[in-house]
């Protein structure tokens, strides 16, 4: 029997429950697994060479696009098509929503689209970027649900002068790349904006993208997190969760924390909504999945490929949504009639973030193997913007050519 070595992060529901349950693959299967959860900063800063090389590298790992694409960059990624060929009849790859599993495709060259090349993940849940607000504080603040982002920023001033103490809308502002991900790149898109031209050139500097930044600075200000720049998802998640903000556009994974009634003091008074709409009325939803990946340093491929058939499986993928790890990447997940009765609760989420995950949303950055290394660079960019709002245009300038020359062509 083989024995193989799982990587994962802590404070991570999908990790957690692998953790919890792995001994029923062990009972099956006859293998062992040995569990090894890293801290979550550390996990995310992508610095896993030593955990994914040596003598005994981990034989799989959990990651998503941004994080992968380095990955595969240095090696560490195993094509999965060949192993879905040979999957067995209950594993049933077209129950995953098609377009997670497009997302995790791709050829490794800068700007491929997605959707060509190899499978390179197994999606376990997906993030999508939804707008949650509290409609007492709207309606305290005389306002109605925005479906616009300048409605948006209007209604955040409304709340802060009329809904006091609590503060207008959240946005994270610490300095990790995934600040740029995450609502403000699907407001950035929808704004007409992007981060590359279709010649490979950064545009972050683009009239657009330049509309969408001083929009959204010039908010912060007014009516975002009091301390923005130290703003980190989890906190952020928490204060929701608490009755500190009136709306946010950021990952519908936080329906873990808003609606735990051991967590959240709101729960069951969120309503959720497509993100808004851009000045010339698009709209756009940037995509994460939460991925298992075969590690190309394996030992044991073989029984790794068996362990990952049981982690992304039917029946473990149902277990685990009850224990946090959303939001569901197989349509059986999202149908079954015990996933709706767990949600029944929470307005209109389900039918939301199942659009998104299915028809609106998408991976809206474009596909390198250090773009991490841009999304730094890029955030580094909005926060030296908002701390000197005036010299907004030279910034994101600056930033634009500097990544010019940072990205791996």
């Amino acid at each position: 029997m083989g024995r193989i070595r799982f990587l994962g992060c802590d404070q991570d529901a999908y990790c957690a429950s692998v953790a919890r349950h792995v001994v029923e693959f062990e009972d099956s299967s006859g293998h062992q697994v040995d569990i090894q959860l890293i801290d979550n900063d550390e996990y995310f800063s992508n610095q896993l060479d030593s955990y994914l090389s040596g003598e005994n590298p981990a034989d799989v790992f959990v990651s998503g696009p941004v994080l992968m694409w380095e990955q595969l960059g240095k090696g560490f990624v195993e094509p999965l098509d060949g192993y879905l060929a040979r999957a067995s009849e209950g594993f049933d790859v077209t129950d995953f929503i098609p377009a997670l599993l497009r997302c995790n495709r791709w050829d490794g060259e800068f700007g491929s689209p997605l959707g060509a090349g190899q499978l390179l993940e197994i999606p376990v849940n997906c993030e999508s970027y939804n707008l949650a607000y509290l409609p007492e504080i709207l309606e305290r603040a005389a306002v109605g649900a925005p479906t616009t982002w300048e409605e948006y920023f209007e209604a955040a001033s409304a709340v802060v002068q009329g809904a006091a103490p609590a503060h207008g809308f959240g946005q994270r502002g610490a300095d990790e790349w995934h600040t740029i991900y995450t609502g403000f790149a699907s407001q950035l898109w929808s704004y007409g904006g992007r981060d590359f031209d279709a010649a490979g050139r950064c545009v972050i500097d683009s009239p657009e993208a330049l509309h969408a930044t001083r929009d959204i600075v010039e908010a912060l200000h007014v009516s975002g997190p009091p301390d923005w720049l130290n703003q980190r998802w989890y906190e952020l998640a928490i204060d929701f969760a608490h009755g500190e903000y009136g709306l946010i556009v950021d990952s519908d994974h936080y329906v873990a924390f808003f609606e735990n009634p051991e967590i959240s003091t709101v729960h069951g008074h969120v309503e959720y909504a497509l993100p808004p709409l851009g000045p010339t009325g698009q709209r756009s939803a940037n995509v994460w999945t939460w991925s298992t990946v075969m590690n190309a340093m394996s030992r044991d491929k073989d029984t790794a490929w068996e362990f990952m058939e049981w982690a992304t499986g039917k029946d473990f993928l149902l277990q685990s949504v009850f224990e946090g790890n959303m939001n569901p990447t197989r349509s059986s997940v999202w149908d079954h009639p015990r996933f709706h009765e767990f949600s029944s609760n929470w307005g209109s989420f389900t039918a939301v973030s199942r659009q998104l995950a299915e028809e609106v949303g998408g991976v809206l950055v474009t596909p390198a193997v250090n773009y991490i290394d841009v999304a730094r660079r890029w955030t580094t960019a909005l926060r030296a913007a908002y701390v000197a709002p005036n010299f907004l245009e030279v910034i994101m300038s600056a930033a634009a050519r500097d990544i010019d020359r940072l990205v791996t062509r």
